[in-house]
């Protein structure tokens, strides 16, 4: 599980969670379903049905459908009892009057942070954990939370997600389904809450090719990154924030099972329109190889195909940024070049 204190976009500051139960991207491809048959990854959703959601938790699916399919990893279908898992929790802790810095991002029993943790003893309880939760609701498969709070609307939660590295990571995972509340809460800040999933019947989504975010062409992404408040922070040595991160998922149809030793970085880089190279990390597992740039190994990231550059500073604002990538998985070449454009300063 994964806390993250972070500026959005509107300057307001939010709490955001991560509790990362599913191991999707990085799972043997022979498991089975019950009936024998073994279960493998599907193609990624492209067309999923019209969603029901209004207001701000319409606001969050629609960012989340921007990211995923600019991004490529398939897009995400809503499930009713998802939605259900993730409304009553976001009730309970608004009802609880637990919408507390002291907390929500401290450890409660069973090792869970108190953002996604339920006491039986407290009215409106459905489970302890959110897998617990899902499965009250009746939800058959795996499940992976990721909350927002203090978020000034559902585009705004979103947005911090996507500037992050380890949240970022959870929303290119290979889910297929999804559950969304947005709780304006009693006064004490909004929840914004999104259950990931994946069903029983399937490993998840994957694409034919890597996935790359922000996307070529992106604009408005929010050019700093807080660091300091993403726990654990990647960079405790930037004090005054970095660049927002850019990341890259490695797992395809061809290659859902990776090891760090399947891959070798030649090439990651970020470049202003018109300037140098900036100075960046390349966030790796350990295992991971490079025939270039230097790595710097962080066992936070979840699986070993995920690989993240992390700018050493903000970037400029509505500056127009291009990305070079290149890398060997399991011997084969992934090479890509793209620009997305910031926007103001957040």
């Amino acid at each position: 599980m994964k806390t993250l204190h972070k500026k959005i976009a509107a300057g307001a500051s939010a709490l955001l969670l991560a509790a990362a139960l599913a191991s999707c991207g990085g799972s043997e491809v022979s498991s089975s379903g019950g009936s024998g048959v073994p279960l493998g990854y599907q193609d990624i959703v492209t067309n999923p049905p019209a969603v029901t959601y209004t207001g701000n938790a319409k606001q969050v699916s629609d960012e989340m459908t921007a990211i995923r399919q600019g991004a490529g990893p398939g897009l995400l279908v809503q499930n009713a009892k998802l939605d259900t898992a993730a409304g009553t929790h976001a009730s309970f802790l608004v009802s609880n009057n637990l919408l507390l810095p002291g907390y929500l991002d401290v450890i409660q029993a069973g090792g869970i942070l108190g953002g996604h943790y339920e006491s039986a003893a407290l009215s409106g309880f459905t489970g302890t954990s959110p897998q617990a939760r899902a499965n009250a609701a009746g939800y058959v498969g795996t499940v992976s939370e990721i909350m927002s709070f203090g978020a000034a609307n559902g585009t705004d939660c979103v947005g911090s997600l996507g500037d992050s590295v380890y949240h970022l990571i959870e929303l290119l995972s290979p889910f297929v389904e999804v559950g969304v509340a947005f709780n304006p809460g009693n006064g004490s800040g909004s929840v914004c809450a999104i259950l990931l999933g994946v069903a029983s019947t399937t490993l998840g989504q994957l694409p034919t090719s890597a996935a790359f975010y922000p996307f070529a062409g992106q604009a408005a992404v929010l050019p700093t990154y807080y660091n300091s408040a993403e726990v654990p922070n990647p960079a405790p040595d930037l004090t005054s924030g970095a660049g927002h991160p850019v990341a890259v998922s490695l797992y395809t149809l061809a290659a859902p099972v990776l090891n760090g030793s399947d891959i070798v970085i030649n090439t990651f880089s970020i470049t202003p329109a018109g300037g140098a190279a900036l100075p960046a990390r390349v966030l790796a597992k350990t295992g991971v190889t490079t025939s270039g740039p230097a790595l710097t190994v962080d066992d936070a990231i979840p699986r070993a195909g995920f690989v993240v550059l992390l700018p050493v500073a903000p970037l400029a604002a509505n500056t127009l940024h291009n990305v070079s990538f290149s890398a060997f998985v399991k011997g084969q070449p992934v090479i890509n070049s793209w620009s997305f454009t910031t926007g103001a300063a957040n």
